[in-house]
Formats: structure tokens, sequence, C-alpha cells
């Protein structure tokens, strides 16, 4: 597969780069290491941020804004006068094809366009390819890795072993395997399910308890309507009196009020009347019973929704919720919040790190929005839900409307709110209503028995038979009603648990797999990252950092294999912050160099912040010699872009500047107004912006311009061919003027001159001395230092630019082909 290297990127109008016209250009090797240094403030980070926005599409650091601040609105350069972001960048491919070109914009009104000069045909799935997490590393994602949760270090791990895709897979199956249930509808499904059998159950009682009354003979299970329905009309048709209505008929279609009218007319009374009345109250009143099973799912109701309140009352108002999400966002942001000990709501020291505690206080309200949906969940599925709307309602009972409980929890159960209150008022109005239905049924009882004795044993047998097969029919119409309906829900469940079923299987197939695959690449990268954080801390305790799979989860734990005598313990828990970044640095640079992705380029932002200087400089070795791509005999490293303000590496880089290994620029500027430049492209600029301004007469604005040319020139001089120096110049910076550097390299030559060893030609050494120097020295440097005499015109500051250029020359030699070169060393080619 082929993988793509940086090679360059110009950026105009973002963030604190404003260089209308002019854009920032960086240019990077593939085979050096590549380092940018640039004081805080001088547009670093704004590189950084470009290239996430580039390649990702957001900047991070805008992103964690609150809302009311409008992040957004400071992606573009305030002062840019057209309010457009152009980012250009080139990736070179590691086996010879063509560069690719992207080309990111992004205008006042937001909106991102990705096009490429190179004309890609898919520049937008380019850059997908370019989206891994090893690519664009900041201080804060770096230093995380060991100060995050086993967790969050277990999906970043992932990311940076290429097993991202791995991880969101199994993220996503997990959050189905939970979320199915509730998406399909499956427990207010099951809920129906149970609630309708129960109420079948209710209905096939009434069935067998009113076949019984009608026939004389004892129901038997299963249920065979057809038998049954035949039996209660053999019943009816037993009857004389009701054999004319019968026939032809069955109990199922049968004139019941024809029946019952003809019974009033031939035998019939107010009596006979009551009597069935009575019958049919005494009927409703038996369904209405309230078991000890249903009183007990009353009792656990009421357990779950006091410990619910018991949450809540420990966790606070929700206001307190949002007080409590906004801190841990604070504190967990190591740049915006520094100390983890320290409430930014109070400013109290504690004595355990914040977002923990933080985290362990949000959790309670977790803990009591789970408890809710687990009571709403139970309340759907219980027996009393249907039975206390009939209980409340029945007019034997008579329940005030302002007393009964079920309005309160009919409204709370649509609302997706069930409190106490309303069901301790359900446990009460179950509890009274019992005794009272009882009564009513002895009372009803003994009217029934009064009444049925003064009345004629026919007509009692009659009406008796007469409403039990009414009732039947009613019972029967009522399950036949029912069953359809049931067989078609518990198909639907069943068919809805295997899909459970499967998402558990597959969840579990799948962890099981990720878990492996992950622990294997552990294995691969333990050793490489131990023997890497052993360079770092060169003379430091061997603690042997070691990564673990906690079980089969997601998380990774970083433990210490030997910590003084000590095994198996928390590195995040006793090492200081420089070896915590040492580990991450093992642990990053190791997977990375492990990844085969299409990026084959890593951008650091400030990652040494918290270096001691010994392991900066160990961190940029082991790049340099171990990492990076380039390096002898080594064709899979890595190419690395160092971004840092770090004034003890800025003399790190420029040591090393210039050799095969290093490639350094430096950023000069005053953004977010000024211009923003490179100074290893500055040359070119300078003379470029000198020759513009003297050429169109404007000494004052193109003389400073001729200053920097030339202290750039011969500053680039000493560099390249290493000529020793002061210990002031090396070190300080306002050592460095103009006369010292002409006197430091004049001398140099001198003294290789006198010792017979430089390997100028006699004609550059007496340009260099006798022209060159001397019209540099005496033409324009001791004018410029002490102030005297009169300004130049513009035709003599066009001669200082061109004696620059000759002077430079002085240390230059055309090759066998043809090709002007820099001497190596004064002595040397």
């Amino acid at each position: 597969m082929t993988r793509y290297f940086l090679k360059s990127m110009a950026v105009e109008g973002f963030r604190g780069i404003n260089n209308d016209g002019d854009p920032l250009v960086l240019n990077f090797k593939t085979d050096a290491v590549n380092s940018v240094h640039a004081p805080n403030g001088v547009g670093k980070s704004s590189i950084y941020d470009a290239l996430h926005f580039a390649i990702f599409g957001t900047v991070p650091r805008l992103e964690e804004l609150q809302e009311a601040e409008d992040g957004q609105a400071y992606v573009l350069n305030r002062f840019h006068p057209r309010q457009e972001a152009t980012i250009n960048l080139t990736f070179a491919s590691d086996d010879g094809t063509p560069d690719v070109g992207i080309l990111v914009t992004r205008n006042a009104a937001g909106q991102r366009n990705v096009s490429s000069p190179t004309r890609h045909p898919q520049p937008q799935d380019f850059l997908k390819l370019l989206q891994e997490d090893f690519a664009l590393v900041d201080y804060q994602r770096f230093s995380g890795f060991v100060n995050t949760t086993p967790l969050v270090r277990g999906r970043s791990f992932a990311a940076l072993l290429g097993l991202s895709g791995y991880s969101r897979m199994r993220q996503c199956l997990e959050s189905a395997k939970r979320t199915l249930p509730a998406d399909l509808g499956l427990p207010a499904l099951e809920a129906e399910v149970n609630a309708t059998t129960r109420h079948l159950a209710a209905v096939e009682t009434r069935v067998m308890t009113t076949f019984e009354t009608s026939t004389g003979s004892p129901a038997t299970l299963p249920l065979n309507s057809a038998a049954m329905q035949a039996a209660v009309t053999t019943a009816l048709a037993s009857i004389a009196l009701l054999t004319p209505l019968i026939t032809g008929k069955t109990v199922m279609n049968f004139d019941f009020a024809a029946a019952e009218a003809l019974v009033d007319k031939t035998e019939g009374g107010d009596a006979r009347k009551e009597l069935e009345q009575i019958g049919n109250t005494l009927t409703a009143l038996g369904g209405l019973s309230v078991t000890a099973e249903e009183m007990a799912e009353v009792e656990t109701l009421l357990a779950i929704a006091k410990r619910r309140d018991e949450a809540f009352k420990q966790a606070g108002s929700s206001s307190l919720h949002d007080l409590l999400q906004s801190a841990l966002t604070v504190v967990s942001d190591a740049e915006g919040w520094p100390d983890p000990l320290v409430c930014p709501v109070c400013d109290t020291k504690v004595d355990a790190p914040l977002p923990e505690k933080l985290a362990k206080q949000i959790a309670i309200y977790e803990t009591a929005d789970n408890l809710t949906a687990e009571l709403l969940e139970a309340a759907r599925g219980s027996a009393w839900i249907q039975k206390l709307p009939q209980i409340e309602a029945d007019p034997t009972l008579a329940v005030p409307p302002e007393e009964q409980a079920y309005p309160n929890v009919f409204t709370g159960l649509r609302a997706g709110s069930l409190s106490t209150v309303d069901i301790e008022k359900v446990k009460a109005s179950l509890t009274a209503l019992e005794p009272k239905r009882q009564q009513s049924i002895t009372d009803l009882t003994e009217k029934l028995t009064a009444l049925q004795a003064s009345l004629p044993p026919s007509l009692i047998q009659v009406t008796r038979t007469l409403q039990a097969a009414k009732q039947f029919r009613d019972a029967c119409s009522e399950r036949d009603g029912i069953l359809p309906t049931l067989e078609d829900k518990t198909v639907r469940v069943a068919k809805l648990n295997r899909w459970k079923a499967f998402m558990a299987e597959a969840v579990k197939a799948f962890a099981k797999g990720e878990t492996a695959l992950s622990t294997g690449r552990i294995t691969q990268i333990q050793t490489t990252s131990q023997d890497l954080f052993k360079s770092l801390v060169r003379g430091g305790p061997d603690v042997k950092p070691t990564l673990k799979r906690v079980g089969s989860t997601e998380g990774v734990e970083l433990k210490l294999a030997d910590f003084h005598g000590l095994t198996d313990v928390s590195a995040r828990a006793l090492l200081s912050e420089s070896y915590r970044n040492a580990v991450a640095a093992s642990v990053f640079f190791s997977s990375a160099s492990k990844h085969s992705g299409t990026p084959r380029f890593v951008v650091l932002d400030d990652v040494t912040s918290s270096f001691d200087a010994g392991h900066q400089v160990a961190l940029m070795e082991a790049i340099r010699m171990q990492l990076r791509h380039g390096r002898p005999g080594v064709t899979d490293g890595l190419q690395f872009i160092i971004l840092s303000h770090d004034t003890t590496l800025e003399k790190y880089f420029d040591r090393l500047n210039g050799t095969p290994d290093w490639h350094h620029q430096k950023l000069q500027g005053m953004p977010p107004k000024g211009r923003l430049m490179v100074s290893a492209q500055e040359a070119d600029r300078l003379k470029v912006q000198a020759q513009t301004y003297l050429n169109a007469g404007q000494i004052d604005i193109g003389e400073p311009f001729v200053r920097q040319y030339l202290e750039y020139k011969l500053g680039q001089v000493i560099s390249n061919l290493q000529i020793p120096v002061p210990p002031d110049y090396a070190a300080r910076g306002d050592k460095r003027t103009l006369s010292s550097f002409m006197d430091a390299i004049t001398g140099a030559v001198s003294l290789y001159q006198a010792a017979g060893r430089c390997v100028l030609q006699a004609q550059q050494i007496t340009d260099l001395t006798t022209r060159h120097a001397t019209a540099i020295m005496a033409n324009y440097v001791s004018h410029y230092e002490t102030g005297a005499g009169t300004p130049f015109n513009a035709y003599a500051l066009l001669g200082v630019l061109q004696s620059v250029d000759d002077l430079a020359d002085c240390f230059t030699y055309t090759d066998a082909s043809g090709q002007k070169k820099n001497y190596r060393r004064l002595d040397s080619r």
C-alpha cells in the first residue's frame, strides 16, 4: 500500500496566520527529522491547528469551547482582509508515485471546501485515509495517555495500533446490545404479553366457572371451545321455555335479550332482574381480587422508587448536575486547568484528583436515571396496572374521583416519571379497597341467598343458567379476541429475543476477537517500547512499563513490572511527570512504528513541555537515531515533524540543522496581524522584498530588509562551514551583531590559511578579504551599527545586496557535474 509523507504546507488566513497574499510556506524533508521552532504566540500552534483542520476537519481547541463562546468564529484570522483561509498541502509517496496536492479552504460562512491542484480524483477520501490518531499529536493527548482511565487509554491505544476501526465497531455493537431491546420496543412488548397473558388467564377462569354453572359439569384443560360451546348450547336447549329460541342456533349467537324478555313475561318480575343484576355484580367483583403477588409487585416498585429518591437526594438538583459536568470538562483539560487538585468553582484545594471525584458524583445521577428506567419498566409490566382502574371505577366500591390513585399513575407513566407518593397511594388504595370488595361480596351473597329463597326454584335455575350462559358467551368472545393478538405478540417477542440473543453472542465473539488481536499487538510492541523507554531515561531505574488488557474489556492498564523491588504496580501513581511522558512517548512511537496506515508522518506539537531537559534531548536522539525514515539500513521509519517553543531544544535543533539527519526552520513575525515568515526561506524572500522597496525608492522600508538579508547569509556561512565562534556568540543572541558575524568568518579564514589548510581558492580568499568583506564592513556595517554619516541611497544599498551574494559565493565550489555546492568546512569539501 502506498504511504505518504508530508512534503510541504502553505497557509494563509487561518487562526494566527494572516499573510495576506503571501502564504506561510513550510517545506519538510522525508528522510530527516523536521523541526519548527517559535516562541509562544508566534503561530506555531496555528500550524498544528491548520493541519488538523485540513485532515480531520476540526480544530480541537475550538471544539472544546462552550457553545456561547462560538469557537467556529475563530477559525479564520480576524485581520485577514478577505476572511478566507487556505491550507495547501503536498504529500510525497513512499513508492515513487506522483505527489498529491490537497487544497482546503474555509470561508466566512463556515464552508469547508476540499480540492486537489494535482487533480487527485477523490481528495476528500484521500484525507480520510490520513485520519490516523498517531499522525497529529499534541501535548494534551500525549500526556493524557498515561493520566487517563484504562478505558480511554485502551481506545487511544487501539487507534495507535491501527485497530480503531475494531474498537469503534466494538463500541457500536455494545451500544446496540444495550439499546436494541428498547429500540425494538421489546420491554414494552414483553410487558404487554405478560399483561395479556394474565388477562387471558382471568378470562379463561371465567369461561370455566360459567361453563360449570351453565352445564353442571366441570371444565377440563386444555379448553376446547367448540365442545364447551356445544355443551352450553345443549344446556340452554334442555330448558323447555328456551327451546324454541335456541333451535338452529348456538350459545354464541343466541338472543339472550329475547330469552330474558320471555322469562320475564312467563315467570318474571323485578325480583328476577335483581337476581340477575346481583349475580353479574358478584361475578365482576370476583374478578377484581388483589393477589399477594400483585401486592408484592407494588412493594417492589416502592422499594425501587425509594432507592431512586435517595440517589437523587445524594446527587442534588439538575442544575448541580450541569455544574459538575462543566467542572469536569474544565479540570479534564490539562492545558486549561493544570492543577487537578484545585476546584475551578470555589478554588478549594482537595486531597484527591478532582476528575475522579467529579466522575464519581456524576455517576450517582446515572444510577438515579437507571433506577427511574427500571421503575417505569417494572410498573408497565405489573398486573395491578390493568386491575387498578377497574377496581377504582367499580360502582359497587364507589371510589370518589379525587381519591382515585390510577389517574396520577397513568399520567406519570406517559410522562416517563412515577413518584413515590403515587405508588404509596396505589398501595393504600389497593389495601383499603380489598376488604371493602370482600365485604361487598359478603353483603351481596347474603342478599342473593335471601332473594333466591323468595323465588320459585325453577325460576332461579333458569335465571342462573341463562345468566351463566350469557357470561360464558361474553368470556368466550373476549378470549377469541385475545388469542390472535397474544399469539402475534408472542411470535414478535420470540423473534426480538432471538435478535437480542444474537447481539449478545455477536458482542461476545467480537469482543473476544478484538481482545485477542489487541493483546497480540501489545505483545508485539511490549519489548520495543520498554527498550525505547530505557533509552529515554538512561541512568534511571529500569521499571519496564507494561501494558495489560483489563480482562475482556477495552481497558488497558499501565503497570510497572519492577519499581525498586515492587512488581505490577501503577505507573500513573508512582512515576513523575517526566517519566510518565517518557512512558507515553515509548508506547506512542513504538506503536506508530508498527502502523501501516496511509500517513507515514507524525506531527508533534510541544509534546516535550513537561520533560526534563535530559529526557527532551534523549527523546530527540531516539527519534533521530532509531525512529526516523532515512536512517541507514532502515526502510520502515516515520517522518517526524516537531513543533516546539523550548529554548533548550532550539540550540539542539540549530546544532543539527543542515546535517542529513535534521531539517530545522524558525518562525518569525508578528501574528495575528503581521506577516509570519520562516527563516529557512527568508534569504530569498528578504532579498526580493529589499529589491522591491529599493527599486521603488522606498529606502526607509527597504534598508531593514538589507540588514536582515546580510545577517541571514553570514549566519548561514557560519552554520554551513562550522566556523568557530566566541562563546558569547553561541550562547547569547544579543551578541550576534553584524561585526561579530564578519569577525568570526574572516578570523577563521585567516587561521586556516595560516595553517595551510584552507580549502578556499586563492582568488576566493582575496575576494573575501580585500573586496567583499571590506566593502560590506566599510560601506555598510560600520555605518549601520554606529548610525554615523548620511543615509545610503537606493543604489548603494542594492550594491550591498550584491556584495552579500558575492561574499557567500566565496564559500562555494563547482563540482565535476557543473553544480555549485557549499564547502563542507574551511578545510574540506
